[in-house]
């Protein structure tokens, strides 16, 4: 540690390292994507359908006056299928500057700050390393996997949701 570093008190030398993340619930688990990614968090509104689109596009939502593509983040990752229930809400994702884009989780938990000393890698076995996953936090004996959620979605996926906010726009 430099003498400019020790200088500083402990609780700034740790917000240095850490980084906020926004929690939700998918099942069971505890999922988290980084906090500079989240635009908003609203209530689950059904989105209007598009056809001849993948099964986890749910459709296309107006945000006040702006198209958001909507997906089911339970089903891109092919998870169990559950109904949605009362606190169901859509996390609104900044991905590009002119990307945004929707996703249905089942719960949202809180926005959380893990140091780097809580967050290791994502074992080797696990199914989703490498495609989704940056990685894993512990917390209070609980485990977060933190989603890399650019690259759960495909170029493909990426194609689609642009087209269909361009196509609803014009």
């Amino acid at each position: 540690m430099s003498h400019e570093e020790s200088k500083k008190p402990a609780r700034a030398r740790q917000a240095d390292t850490s980084e906020r993340y926004l929690t939700f619930l998918l099942g069971k688990e505890q999922y988290a994507i980084p906090l500079l990614q989240v635009k908003e968090v609203i209530e689950m509104s059904e989105p209007t359908p598009i056809p001849q689109t993948p099964s986890y596009f749910k459709g296309v939502i107006n945000l006040r006056g702006q198209v958001i593509s909507v997906l089911d983040l339970r089903s891109k990752l092919q998870l169990t299928k559950i109904e949605n229930g009362p606190k169901t809400a859509i996390i609104i994702l900044d991905l590009e500057p002119a990307l945004c884009l929707g996703v249905i989780v089942d719960r949202i938990n809180s926005v959380l700050a893990f140091h780097s000393e809580d967050v290791s890698m994502a074992p080797d076995t696990l199914a989703l390393k490498g495609q989704f996953l940056t990685g894993v936090a512990r917390r209070d004996n609980r485990m977060t996997l933190i989603l890399d959620i650019r690259a759960a979605l495909s170029l493909h996926d990426l194609q689609v949701v642009q087209t269909n906010t361009q196509s609803q726009v014009a």
